[in-house]
């Protein structure tokens, strides 16, 4: 454990004087490797305070539990037959737990942060390392001027007994003779109000760094419309990940559907640069597409949230 921390300390002292240069500014791409080697090392510091802090955790419910175990057996003792030594240890404990408990929510703190500090150097040697490759830089988006659709491949539709699921084609939500009324096809989404959606991602094991967008004019997502995207594969060093086979699952938390569509990937047109073809979204909200990576021995998955 103390080397963990020395070797955190130093990476940390290494951070705060390594030189603020761009590959444009030195014309070399070994700095931008190194941002993302240190980045790399600092996300395993992150998780491993993360573990630290499960652990604490774990201890801390465990004094909770017995706690309450030596409550319940000090209620069924009688007077004056160790029930004064047994209440002391109790008192003790009640002043232990509220410590752990502390400590655990601070190597939380310490994890999240170290864990933006380390996506943000990645992200940053990522893009200078793949410059030519990259267009979009932050979440994507909803293409400009698409309608607002609440509904699944319609924007309203029919409640009458007698007509239910009729799409209405205009989208006018005024009722006709035919419809007693009009409402959204679909139930609102719980969205997180932190919901990550930056288009630079890890993967689950920390193997693989990730950045998606559209291959559209506009470089954002069109509304139920079949288009193609970029995935750009790399280790965390920001060498490319090359022929490897991708599998995509993409849904909507809450609505218990996933895309209309199947997207795959059809080609890699460079090293570690795939062409994902075949990609639909019927609806506006909250979508979650994971990428199950396989790659010789490595078996991994990287996830995008987007909010269209």
């Amino acid at each position: 454990m103390q080397m963990f921390f020395f070797r955190r300390a130093c990476l940390v002292a290494t951070l705060l004087l390594y030189p603020c240069l761009s590959v444009a500014e030195t014309g070399d791409l070994s700095s931008s490797n190194s941002l993302m080697t240190l980045g790399g090392e600092l996300l395993h510091s992150a998780r491993a305070l993360q573990a630290e802090s499960v652990s604490v955790t774990a201890h801390s419910n465990a004094l909770r539990k017995e706690l309450n175990r030596l409550r319940v057996k000090l209620r069924s003792l009688p007077a004056g037959d160790g029930r004064e030594a047994l209440g002391e240890t109790i008192d003790l404990l009640a002043q232990e737990i509220p410590l752990w408990q502390q400590q655990a929510a601070e190597l939380r703190e310490r994890s999240q942060g170290e864990r933006e500090r380390a996506l943000a150097l990645l992200e940053r040697g990522y893009r200078e390392l793949w410059q030519p490759h990259i267009r979009l830089t932050g979440p994507l988006q909803l293409e400009e001027g698409m309608p607002l659709t609440s509904g699944h491949n319609a924007r309203i539709r029919s409640v009458h007994p007698s007509k239910l699921n009729m799409n209405v084609a205009t989208g006018d939500s005024a009722p006709t003779e035919d419809m007693t009324l009009a409402v959204p096809a679909a139930q609102g989404q719980n969205i997180p109000g932190e919901l990550d959606l930056r288009s630079f991602q890890i993967s689950r094991e920390l193997s693989v760094f990730a950045h998606v967008e559209p291959e559209t004019g506009a470089g954002r997502v069109p509304l139920n419309e079949i288009h193609d995207w970029k995935l750009i594969l790399s280790d965390v060093n920001g060498a490319p990940l090359s022929g490897a086979e991708v599998e995509i699952v993409g849904h909507m938390p809450g609505h218990v559907h996933g895309l209309p569509t199947q997207p795959r990937v059809t080609a890699e047109s460079a090293p570690g640069v795939y062409r994902v073809q075949g990609v639909k979204f019927q609806m506006t909200g909250w979508w979650v597409m994971t990428f199950n990576i396989a790659a010789g021995p490595l078996d991994d998955a990287v996830t995008f949230n987007i909010r269209l």
